[in-house]
């Protein structure tokens, strides 16, 4: 069988920023007269430390670009343009040994949420790039679909660029484009190596984007399990085959209420090592035809082809 084999960080970092008018100098004071719910015990615990630092910075001093972070949908866009135009910024970082996630990165991202709310800022994730909606508590369980991953659809048709046949008007459009190219952004602070899709037709990106996330979810799920088993070495190998099903991709979501998915019978990608750090997804090796036959095909459930965001439980809500 197959293998890859990928070296485990000891450490990662988490990093998200907070854009306001007037960021105050003494940001550890204003988590501490503000921060409330079931992150204060960890926010007061870790503050100062590596595992929670908080700082100001503004233009002068800045070590990355504002103008980089980008608005995961048409309806952020306003909040991202805010962001990239500001002048000031709450920074906040979260470096922890690899065994404190997700916990580590929870706490850091709830204590940029309390700062956002108390300067009535615009927050990001400097990992995945993305402005972040504001929320009104970080949740405790940990659910991958609340914006951890990056994980966004590139505009239809490449905005009108892409003129291939559709493939319900014409089989030659399923395999008609190769535009969309898709790629997570957010897993590293997990300890895993980013997964990609690519060569993708247009008419197939949320089927490949749910592929993507039900991959995702898997590997997660599997590596917090081998670390809970204390391993000594910082390799780690894993099988190129991996066995995806109906249970990955509601515990994507995290929501009460499930996701019926026909058939429920598991399905395969094939992992293949690009990076040392980036894997990409492909159908099953024995699979006769290109990815987009894959997509298109009866191989996957068929509520992977209109699952764009929560089926349920609204994002980032309290637990």
């Amino acid at each position: 069988m197959a293998t890859i084999t990928f070296s485990v960080p000891a450490t990662t970092t988490s990093r998200f920023a907070v854009a306001s008018d007037g960021v105050p100098h003494d940001l550890a004071d204003v988590l501490n007269r503000t921060a409330s719910g079931p992150y204060h015990a960890h926010l007061a615990g870790r503050l100062g430390s590596s595992q929670l630092q908080v700082t100001r910075e503004d233009l002068t001093n800045l070590r990355w670009d504002p103008g980089a972070v980008r608005a995961a949908g048409p309806e952020e866009r306003r909040a991202a343009l805010a962001f990239n135009d500001a002048s000031e910024f709450a920074v906040v970082s979260a470096c922890a040994p690899i065994t404190d996630q997700p916990r580590a990165a929870q706490v850091a991202r709830a204590a940029a949420h309390a700062i956002a709310a108390a300067t009535g800022g615009i927050m990001a994730d400097l990992v995945t790039g993305h402005v972040l909606a504001p929320v009104t508590a970080e949740r405790t369980r940990f659910v991958l679909a609340d914006r951890w991953l990056g994980d966004t659809l590139p505009p239809f048709r490449a905005n009108g660029r892409c003129t291939a046949p559709d493939p319900d008007l014409d089989p030659e459009g399923v395999n008609g484009c190769a535009c969309v190219r898709l790629r997570t952004r957010g897993l590293r602070r997990f300890g895993l190596p980013e997964l990609q899709i690519t060569d993708v037709a247009c008419p197939h990106d949320l089927a490949a984007l749910n592929v993507l996330r039900t991959a995702a979810r898997r590997l997660l799920t599997d590596h917090w399990s081998w670390l809970a088993t204390g391993p000594a070495e910082r390799t780690r190998t894993i099988p190129a085959v991996l066995d995806l099903t109906q249970r990955d991709f509601n515990d994507f979501w995290g929501t009460t209420r499930r996701v019926r998915l026909t058939p429920p019978a598991p399905f395969q990608v094939t992992l293949s090592p690009l990076t040392s750090r980036l894997l990409t997804v492909s159908q099953p090796a024995e699979f006769d035809g290109t990815i987009n036959d894959w997509l298109w095909g009866d191989t996957l459930p068929l509520g992977m082809y209109d699952v764009l965001k929560a089926p349920a439980d609204p994002p980032q809500a309290a637990a």
